[in-house]
């Protein structure tokens, strides 16, 4: 492992830059991910789109590019006469930030659970809590989805909730026996005879030493949390019109697919590739760090 030479003494950010740009699959992954949220996040801030306007004589306009096409709609209408370019990035926006946030509820519980059970030194204890949570990891997420939205009603927060839910166990898992793993390092036994604190251990021993295995299932998570959100969204059980949101986009497109078929490819292509950059660049932030973890550097 070479490091660059400079005469000056290199950041953690450059570290990792220069490890993370060796794989350009890595690199085209972050490019298309961002290029994804500053067009979904940041152009409508700017740009007066409006996603719910309906013009019935305006209905099924193809993209521009297509003869019948306006350049004012750029990807065309939906069957409501609706700007399906400004439904596909509010849609987008729908999608990814709830996700999102399904995501950071269910690692930010999940780890704190995994580590607590980790550390426990009542075996009993800790294999209660870690198979009581192998019942909801029996459960096939749509399952879960059905009785939240049962429960409570079909909206994109309550698909949220339950995507949450789903997610949680394999947090726990996962960090469970990284930490179960770690601890019995000489290292660890070593701070313990030392006098350092179960939370002493934990912050300053155990967390930084399993990064990478907490961050490769964050984003691992992540792109299922996309992949889920739009499933739902396409069973009808997620965002209700007139609310935009990928799977919803795609169900309705699937109904006009013998009339304009774009309305139906966007959207799954949209989902395709978000879920791809994801995938990879999740890929290459765990690479970089068990790269670190490895040769002794954060």
């Amino acid at each position: 492992m070479n490091l660059p030479s400079y005469d000056k003494v290199l950041s953690d950010r450059q570290i990792f830059w220069h490890f993370y740009k060796k794989s350009t699959t890595d690199v085209i992954g972050l490019i298309v991910l961002f290029l994804i949220l500053i067009v979904i996040f940041v152009i409508p801030s700017f740009v007066n789109m409006d996603p719910y306007t309906q013009d019935i004589t305006k209905r099924l306009l193809p993209p521009s590019w297509v003869e019948g096409g306006e350049l004012r709609h750029f990807l065309g209408t939906d069957e409501f006469g609706r700007d399906f370019l400004s439904r596909l990035l509010h849609g987008g926006a729908n999608t990814i930030a709830f996700a999102f946030l399904a995501t950071v509820c269910a690692s930010a519980a999940g780890i704190v659970l995994g580590i607590l059970t980790g550390i426990d030194r009542h075996h009993i204890r800790s294999s209660l809590v870690r198979h009581s949570f192998d019942i909801i990891f029996a459960v096939p997420s749509i399952l879960i989805v059905f009785v939240v939205v049962s429960i409570l009603s079909p909206t994109l927060p309550h698909a949220s909730l339950a995507i949450a839910i789903s997610l949680l166990p394999r947090f726990i898992h996962t960090t469970y026996n990284a930490v179960k793993h770690e601890i019995v390092k000489d290292y660890i036994k070593a701070n313990i005879l030392d006098g350092s604190s179960r939370l002493q251990l934990t912050l300053q021993c155990i967390i930084p030493n399993i990064l990478s295995v907490i961050t490769i299932n964050f984003w691992e998570a992540f792109a299922v949390a996309v992949l889920d959100i739009s499933a739902i969204g396409y069973l009808g059980l997620g965002a209700q019109a007139p609310e935009p949101e990928w799977g919803s986009m795609l169900i309705s497109g699937m109904d006009l697919i013998y009339i304009g078929n774009s309305k139906a490819i966007i959207p799954g292509i949209a989902i395709g590739i978000t879920i791809a950059a994801i995938a990879q660049v999740g890929h290459g932030i765990g690479r970089v760090l068990t790269m670190g973890e490895k040769n002794g550097f954060n």
